[in-house]
Parts: structure tokens; sequence; C-alpha cells
């Protein structure tokens, strides 16, 4: 092999210079044509020697073009004509290897070369070969021009796209604001019955003497539980662990309380009426109280009582099951929610009870209401009341849970009288007044006030309260409104609100002055629940029956008009009621008769079936008259519990 010569050296290194040059874009190989003309004009120049050089130097500046071109062209962009003119230019440089003084014109007029032409000439870009240029391939410069327009619009598209996509977002995020939300349409419920289980009642216990009274006075009690079905339908029962009969009425001379227990026969479902009477016609507890058996419940709400001095409120939580639960207990008062020991946590022992006492040193409020909520289990909570008007007596009560806060309440059993006979003006002769008079009682236990109205639900029709429309009732507070001015007579309460509350009234029977010069009227106070939902629909009533007491049964109704099947449990006897919209009305029940079963027309509980409450609500007044020194009035009042079959009913969301 044969060293290059200096002159070729040189002409290479020019060659090298100019395809580096600024003014040619597309370094690359020749064309065909230009290849031949300088072989042609060249090759007698050449000797074997040089030629074989040329042959090396030209394969190598050839790989060295092809570089620079696949550099410039990076990214893929290069026309499938292009590369078969760069191929072809490769091949010529190897096979026929071309003097680097052909070159040299190309220098000369490199200051023409951005002039356009109509067709190929020495000043077009190197590396453009004829095939190109005839299929009208246009220049690298306008390629690179055309990418970055086409990239200017591309990032001007994703621009305003991004902007209108936020404009959108924004706008839906507005228009959710704006626009009012469909109402999701209401699920339905699906009651599937629970036959063959046991049904427990827990019957309350009477006062106890919690003020510490020093003159307690004689106290009679009675507890009578009435077994719905006989035998047919119970196959045992047992109270407080000593069983009782199955078709036929117990009644006992104490009021210890206890728990009910019943086992159906043949995969029924067991009803019982229970009930627990106490009667104090002297003393510090003179009074009146009568109380229904109840079943337990996971959530509880009682509103009335006092714990302002001189009142005592105890509340007794009984759980019947098989393990411990524990309930928290929430107690609302006259400006918001008041502080419990042990922060209202209460822990109740599997078949046992527990107790409470609500009024502390630093919680004194004429007005409460008590939330129950139980865990680990079910349990049937009471509220025992009992109130000194300093020595006078001021009434004592047992109040078993009423129906949960609601929008629309209706309280039944609720008996009027003349306003000297219940607290609401002095004494006439003396001048001595009551501490108590009629009042309904609102809990607004949410967090935001509550727009509340009362209706007087008579015989006659329904009659806004005056000066109780539109009243509001201050978020966690207890509040009562005043029945003053109502004439004489039996009444349903309805109670409306723009949220959920919990109510109950409160009735008084007032006598004379007692002690003398006291200035205070000796009297007594019952506490009348909302009623439980469709208890009067399918429910059961406790009627108490003794020579001393007086019990009338009273229907309400806030919804449409409704008939009301009143009937003994033994089937002896049976009343068809009509009740208009919007009134109230008392029911004749035979003396003989001691509960009954309640059954609204067309409302019949039945496996499978959804029911929704109507407006009616039922409950027993019960009157007795004291004598000797504290002579008066005394009242009481028990509500309707819903049948043990709708209660074993379980309610399943479909969604």
């Amino acid at each position: 092999m044969t060293r290059p010569h200096d002159g070729d050296t040189a002409r290479h290194l020019e060659r090298d210079a100019e395809n580096d040059s600024p003014t040619d874009p597309r370094p690359g190989s020749e064309s065909h044509a230009d290849q031949r003309d300088s072989d042609a004009s060249e090759r007698h120049e050449t000797t074997p020697e040089t030629d074989q050089t040329d042959q090396a130097d030209g394969a190598l500046t050839a790989a060295d073009e092809a570089g620079e071109e696949h550099r410039a062209d990076s990214g893929g962009e290069r026309s499938e004509d292009s590369s078969e003119g760069i191929d072809s230019a490769d091949a010529a440089d190897a096979a026929d290897p071309v003097d680097n003084d052909s070159e040299e014109p190309i220098e000369s007029t490199g200051a023409d070369a951005s002039v356009e032409t109509d067709g190929p000439t020495d000043a077009e870009a190197p590396g453009r070969s004829r095939s190109n240029a005839s299929s009208g391939e246009p220049p690298a410069g306008s390629r690179r021009h055309r990418r970055s327009v086409g990239q200017s619009i591309v990032r001007g598209v994703g621009i305003l796209t991004s902007i209108a996509l936020a404009g959108a977002i924004g706008g839906l995020t507005w228009w959710g604001h704006a626009t009012p939300t469909a109402p999701t349409p209401q699920l339905q419920a699906l009651s599937l019955a629970e036959p063959g289980a046991s049904t427990t009642y827990v019957c309350p216990h009477a006062p106890t003497n919690t003020l510490r009274g020093t003159d307690v006075g004689a106290m009679e009690s009675t507890a009578t539980l009435i077994p719905a079905g006989g035998a047919e339908a119970i196959q045992s029962a047992t109270y407080a662990d000593q069983p009782v009969p199955t078709d036929a009425t117990t009644s006992l001379s104490t009021a210890e309380g206890g728990i009910l227990a019943l086992v159906p026969a043949d995969g029924q479902v067991a009803n019982a009426v229970g009930s627990v009477t106490t009667l104090t016609q002297s003393g510090d507890l003179r009074g009146l109280t009568t109380a229904p058996c109840a079943q337990p419940a996971a959530m509880s709400w009682i509103v009335g009582g006092s714990i302002a001095a001189g009142s005592s409120a105890e509340l007794r939580l009984t759980n019947p099951g098989a393990t411990p639960a524990t309930a928290k207990v929430n107690l609302y008062g006259s400006i918001g929610p008041l502080s419990l020991p042990s922060n209202g946590e209460v822990t109740i022992p599997a078949g046992g009870s527990s107790s409470l006492t609500l009024e502390t040193k630093g919680s004194q409020d004429p007005r409460i209401a008590v939330s129950i909520e139980a865990d680990g289990g079910s349990v049937v909570p009471t509220l025992v009341t009992e109130s000194l008007d300093g020595e006078t007596p001021a009434g004592t009560d047992v109040i078993t849970p009423g129906a949960a806060p609601s929008t629309d309440l209706v309280v039944p059993g609720v008996e009027i009288v003349e306003p000297a006979s219940q607290g609401e003006v002095p004494d006439a002769t003396t001048g001595a007044d009551s501490s108590d008079s009629p009042a309904v009682r609102i809990v607004n236990p949410g967090q935001a006030p509550a727009t509340v109205s009362v209706t007087m639900l008579a015989k006659d029709g329904a009659r806004p309260l005056a000066g109780a429309q539109s009243v509001t009732v201050d978020a966690g507070s207890v509040f009562d409104i005043s029945l003053a001015g109502v004439p004489a007579g039996t009444y349903g309460v309805q109670v409306t609100s723009s949220t959920p509350v919990g109510a109950a009234v409160r009735m008084v029977r007032s006598a004379a002055e007692y002690p003398e010069r006291s200035q205070a009227l000796i009297h007594d106070q019952a506490w009348a629940q909302a009623a439980l939902p469709g208890a009067a629909d399918s429910g059961l009533l406790a009627v108490p029956r003794a020579s001393s007491l007086t019990s009338a049964v009273t229907v309400a109704n806030s919804g449409n008009d409704a008939t009301v099947t009143l009937s003994s449990l033994d089937g002896s006897w049976s009343q068809d009621v009509a009740v208009a919209k919007g009134s109230a009305t008392a029911v004749e029940v035979p003396a003989e008769v001691a509960a009954v079963r309640l059954s609204a027309g067309g409302r019949e509980a039945s496996s499978g079936t959804s029911r929704t409450p109507s407006g009616l609500a039922a409950a027993t007044i019960v009157t007795a008259q004291a004598g000797g020194d504290m002579a008066g009035t005394l009242i009481s009042t028990i509500p309707a519990q819903p049948d043990a079959a709708v209660q074993a009913q379980r309610r399943i969301l479909l969604g």
C-alpha cells in the first residue's frame, strides 16, 4: 500500500471544512452525475497508486459524510428517497474515487447557495440526489422550518386545550353549587320476621326516695302481667326468675321491677301487656305513677323531669341480655348539654340493673331531657322523678322512653282541666301558687336552632296553639312552651319542627296550700311522651284497673282520616273507632278489660312488607283521688307499646 500524497491530504481537509461550512445545511454525498463527470476528467491524472489511496480516503470520507447526514436528520425524519441518495453516493465514492479538487467550485458558489433555482445546480445542498430533486422533496431547511412551525402549533393547541379543560372544570364546579341537587330516591325497606325468638320485657321499679324525704308515706304498688294469645302462643313465661301463667293475668302487690321473659310456641312471636302502678296519697312522695313494661332497645329518648333544687332524677338502666352492656348517657338542659360523672358512661351487668343520678353540684336545671345509647347489647331505661317545693310535695313519676327526635311528633293522652286545678293561677283564698303548670317540653339535640310549632288536636279538630308558632329552640337546649289558656278537654299535641326534636307534655294537678302559710300548692305531675312510631297501628295498651284508679283510653290522629280497632286480648270485646284528621277522642272501654289490642284499618303487620307509621297515637290517662290533709287529684299516663311481632321484624335497606 502506498503513502498518500500531501496534496491529496490537503484536498481531504478542504473538503471536510467545506462539509462543516454553515452555508451547506446538509453535508452529504454528491449526485451520481457529478461523480461521473469528475471521474472522467481526472482519471487520466491518477496513477494506480494514487487511485488506491484515493479509494480508501474516499471510502472514509463517504462514511464521515454519512455520519454528518445522520446527525443532521436525527429524529428519524429523513425521507426514503434521501436515504437512497446517500446510499448511492456512498457506493460511488467507494467504487470511483473522486479528486477533491472537483469540489473547489462549490466553495466559489457558497455565497450564492441560498439562492433558489428551478433545477439542481452545484449550489444545491450537497447530498441531495437527482431522484430527490425530481421527486419534489423540499430542502432540509424548509423541513426544519415546518417542524418548528408545527411544534409551535402543537404547543399552542395544548395550551388552549388546558385552558378549555380548566374552564370546563370550573364551570362544572360552579354548576354543582349553583344548581339544586336532585333528591335521592327513598330506599325501600323489607321487614323480615324473626319467629321463634324469646320476647323480653322489663317492668320498672317504683320510686325509692332519692330525695331523702323524712315523711315517705304509705305506697300501694301493683304489677300486672297479661299474656297475649294464651297457651297456644306462649310455651312458658317467667317474671323475676319465677314462673307465671301463660293463659291468665298475673297481679302482684309489689313494684320492685323485674324481667318478663316469654318463650313462644310453634315458632310464633309471644306478646304480653305489663304495667307497674304506685299510689302514694301522703308524705313527701305523694303522687301516682304508672309505667308500661317495655322491650329493650339500643337507642332511647326520655323528655321530662327536673334536677333543680328540691328535685331528683334517677336514671335506671336494665340489661336483660346475657352479656354486659355499656350505655352512653347524654343530658340536655336549658342552655345546652350538661356534664355527667364518668362522661355519662354506665356499665350494666348481664341480667342486672345500674342507676345514675342526674343531679350534680354543678348541674341544677329545671328543664332536662336525656338520650341513652347502648353498646354491646340493648337496655331499658326509666327516669324516676321526685320533687319537693320546699316542704310541699310536688309530685313523682316513672317515665319510660318515647319517640326519637323527629320533625313531626304526636303526644297522646293530654288532659287539660280548669286553671285553678292545674296550678295555673294562685289560690283565691291564700294566694299560694304552684311551682309547676302544664307545658310542652322540646329538646333540640341538633347543631342548629330549630323552628317549632305546636298544634292542639281536639275533639272538633286541630287548633294551632296561640303564641307557639315558629318558636326558636336553640341547638342542644331544652325549652318549655306553656299550655296556659287552653280550654279544658282531652287532646293530642302535635309538634312540627324544621329539624328533628324530641317532645313531651307535662300535666299538673294542684290542690290546696300545704303546709299552712307555705304559700305553695301541693300538686302532682305526669309526663306524656311522644308516641312510639306504629304503636297505635299495631300495638298493645295497658288499662290499669283498681278500685282507687280511673282509666281513660285516648286516641289522637295527626294524619288522614283513619279507623282504629280496639279489642280485648281474649277477643270478648271489640270496637271500631273513627278518628278524623287532626283530632283526638276518648274511648269507653269496659271495666273488666285491663288491656287492649290496637289495630289500624288496613295496616296490620305482615312478614315481608313495609309499613309506614300513620299519624295515630294512643295512651291511657290514669287518675286517682287522695284524701286526708293532702286531698286532691293525682295523675299519670301510660303509652301504647308496639306489638312484639313488629319489634321482632328486621328492617333491611334494599339498594
